[in-house]
Formats: structure tokens, C-alpha cells, sequence
């Protein structure tokens, strides 16, 4: 499944140093907790005691400004990343530097005293996290060559999904204390990076080499793919509609049982919690062994088919029912071809990347397509639950909000059988 590519394209790159895999997974778990933790309840209940009658659109539009920080700080951190010429290499100053960063916007958003201050708060936390993980996607190219990717992938994958874990003990353990919560949670963080900064043996980029930085070059990061990587733009445009199901209902799980099963909040909220943690967990598992599996039988293209048809099938299931053991069947489910798809679809855009050099920028972009649908979906979300009427309950469509979300990862499904330099 490897693949070979041009030497200018190429990067130098050490022997990976002991514990470096480790060290990574660690800064990325840490960096997906102090991310998860505000968007699993945080937000929802914060929102919810300051706006109550219009939760759902107040809601919306804060996760979508957040969108909208992440889609321009993730593809420009990396491409600035990748002319870094810092004494302290190209990545550790975004690595570190962004955990902090985000520190702070936890920090604001649990004080904020209105929607406009807990907006704020998000977009600040959420441009440091994205800067922290533009370094961190970044160091998997410049430390292991093409056909270690893959596994380490699953690792660093596993980590993300793992990451709500930590985020859900510390929403339970400190009930209500947003503050404390987001204070230990942006502190481990960035404990983790700055541990992971400590062991990176971080390329240092010859000033003679940097190539210029420029409003052209900034804006190309974020809106050009290249024409010569088809694969890496199929690649692109299946994470896009795959991530805007996921995005269209990533902030609904708990208005959805209110609404739709009938659950009492007190009993959705504890649900929501179960469910997520136990996707989450196999969603971890999945995705350390869909890594492993994958680059074992030097095939990725598989997992990938089968996880989002998979995927699809469990969003479609959830628009025609309304009961609690089917939202628990699909959270299991779910979780687990959520594993298998990130990990292996990361471990293949590694390998096709059009210019290793620009692995930051490249790598970022890719991204882009996951966080792109944050800044859009959840504003869009509100319109596709007030056409019409649920037949299946009253209150919010959500059997249209669900439908949508699975016919666009149908569609996704069938495009990485295109591929042509992986298999």
C-alpha cells in the first residue's frame, strides 16, 4: 500500500526516536479532550441556561463561528508550520504554543457571562487546538517513512477518539465546574505537548531553504488542491461528505433524545454520557487494530468502502426509529466503523500527499475537510429540522436531519474505489 515518491518531494527525516509513537498519541488524546469536553455537554448546557427558548439556534451559531476558526486555523498553521525557522524546530512552537493558546479560550468560555462571550471563548479555543494539531498531524509525515504511517496512524487515531474519555470523567467528577473542568483538561494538554516538544527530534528548517510566505501562498493552503494528486483530492472529497453527515448532527445527541425518543433531560444527558463513552471506546479499539489490520494486508481501500457503508446504514436507521435500544445498537456500531474510517483514511492521505515539504499545509487542507462542514452544518441543521414534521414524533424533523446525513455518506462510499496509487 506504500507508495514511492519523487525525491524533491521527499523529506530527511531521523530514526523515530524511542517513545516518540507514545508521545504523540498522548499530546493528541489530550489535545481531543480539552476539545470534546466543551462540545459534549459544556456548550449545550451552558447555552441551554442562557437562552433556553432558543437553544437550538443560539447553539448553532457559536459551533458554527467555532467552524468557521477552525477551517482558517488548522490548513494556515500548517502551512506556516512548514516555514517555521524557529531555533526549536518547525513544529514544537505550534505544538506548544497552540495548547496554550487554547488554554485561554477554555478559560474565557467558562467565564463568559453571555452568548457573545461564550462565542468568543470557542474561537479562541479552538484556533490553539487546531494550530496544536497541525504540528501534531505534521510530525507523523516528518518522523516514519511511507510504510509505518499507517500504523502509527491508528495509534494517533485511536488517541482522538480516546480523547472524549478523559473529557467525560472530568464532566462527571466536576459536575457543573466549567471552569475547573476546562482548567485540569487545557492544563493536561498542554503538559502533553510539552512533554512530546521534549522527545521530538523536530526538523530545523535552514533559513536558505524557507521557501516565502505570502497572501497568495496563505490563501492557496486554504482553497486550492492541487490538479496532479487525484487521489489525494478524492481522498479530500470523501472525508468532506462523510464529515458533513457527522457535522449536521455531531450537537444534537441530546436534543434528539429530549425531542425524539422523549427521554427526560436528567436521563438524556446520563445516556448521552454511556453512549458516548462506549463509542468512543470502540471507536479507540477499531482504530488501533483497522491500523494495524490494514497495513498488515497492504490494503486500505476495503476498510474504508465498508466503514462508511456501515456508517451510512446506522444514520439511516436512526432517521425511521425512535427508541432508545436503537440509539444504543447504532452509538456501538457506529463507533466502531468511525474508528476503522478515520485511521486508515489518515494513514492513506499520508502516503499521497503531492509534496511532502508541504506535509503542514497539505495535511491541513485534509483536514479542512473534516472541520469545514463545523462551519456550515450546525447553521444549517435548524432549517433541515423545521421543514415539515417528523413522522415518527412530534417536535424537530429530525427524520430529515438523520436522512440527509445518510444519503451523503452513501454517496462518499463508492469514491475511494477510484483510487489509483493506493490499494
Amino acid at each position: 500500500m506504500s507508495l514511492t515518491l519523487p525525491q524533491e518531494t521527499a523529506v530527511p527525516r531521523p530514526a523515530p526516536r524511542r517513545g516518540l509513537v507514545a508521545a504523540i498519541g498522548l499530546a493528541e488524546l489530550f489535545y481531543a479532550a480539552a476539545g470534546a469536553l466543551p462540545l459534549i455537554l459544556g456548550l449545550s448546557l451552558k447555552i441551554q441556561e442562557m437562552a433556553p427558548q432558543s437553544k437550538e439556534t443560539a447553539l448553532g451559531l457559536v459551533t458554527a463561528l467555532g467552524g468557521v476558526a477552525t477551517v482558517i486555523a488548522n490548513p494556515l498553521s500548517g502551512h506556516l508550520s512548514d516555514r517555521t525557522t524557529s531555533r526549536y524546530g518547525m513544529r514544537r512552537p505550534w505544538i506548544l504554543g497552540g495548547s496554550l493558546v487554547g488554554l485561554a479560550g477554555l478559560l474565557v468560555l467558562a467565564l463568559a457571562g453571555s452568548i457573545a462571550m461564550v462565542a468568543i471563548g470557542w474561537m479562541v479555543a479552538v484556533t490553539g487546538y487546531q494550530a496544536m494539531v497541525a504540528g501534531l498531524t505534521a510530525t507523523v509525515v516528518d518522523q516514519f517513512p511511507a510504510e509505518r504511517r499507517v500504523r502509527v496512524a491508528g495509534v494517533f487515531s485511536m488517541c482522538n477518539m480516546l480523547g472524549v474519555v478523559p473529557a467525560m470523567v472530568l464532566s462527571q467528577a466536576f459536575k457543573g465546574e466549567l471552569l475547573t473542568q476546562f482548567t485540569i483538561c487545557g492544563g493536561l494538554a498542554v503538559t502533553a505537548a510539552g512533554v512530546l516538544c521534549a522527545l521530538l527530534p523536530d526538523r530545523r528548517l535552514d533559513p536558505a531553504e524557507r521557501r516565502t510566505v505570502s497572501v497568495g501562498g496563505l490563501a492557496s493552503a486554504l482553497l486550492v488542491l492541487p490538479r496532479h494528486a487525484s487521489d489525494y483530492r478524492l481522498l479530500w472529497i470523501q472525508r468532506l461528505l462523510v464529515s458533513i453527515g457527522f457535522a449536521l448532527i455531531a450537537s444534537y445527541s441530546l436534543y434528539y433524545l429530549q425531542s425524539r425518543v422523549g427521554v427526560p433531560t436528567a436521563d438524556a444527558v446520563a445516556l448521552v454520557g454511556l453512549t458516548t463513552i462506549a463509542s468512543t471506546l470502540l471507536s479507540g479499539l477499531f482504530a488501533y487494530l483497522g491500523g494495524r489490520w490494514s497495513a498488515r494486508v497492504g490494503r486500505g481501500r476495503p476498510f474504508v468502502l465498508w466503514a462508511t457503508t456501515i456508517l451510512a446504514a446506522m444514520l439511516l436507521l436512526k432517521a425511521v426509529t425512535a427508541s432508545v435500544g436503537v440509539v444504543v445498537v447504532v452509538a456501538v456500531v457506529s463507533g466502531a466503523a468511525t474508528g476503522v474510517y478515520y485511521a486508515v483514511d489518515l494513514g492513506l492521505v499520508t502516503q499521497v500527499l503531492p509534496d511532502e515539504r508541504d506535509a503542514g499545509r497539505y495535511l491541513g487542507a485534509f483536514a479542512m475537510a473534516k472541520h469545514l462542514p463545523g462551519a456550515v452544518a450546525p447553521a444549517v441543521a435548524p432549517i433541515l429540522l423545521a421543514v415539515g414534521s417528523d413522522p415518527f414524533a412530534e417536535g424537530p424533523n429530525y427524520f430529515l436531519l438523520f436522512l440527509v446525513c445518510g444519503l451523503l455518506t452513501l454517496v462518499a462510499a463508492p469514491l475511494v474505489g477510484l483510487l489509483r496509487d493506493v490499494r
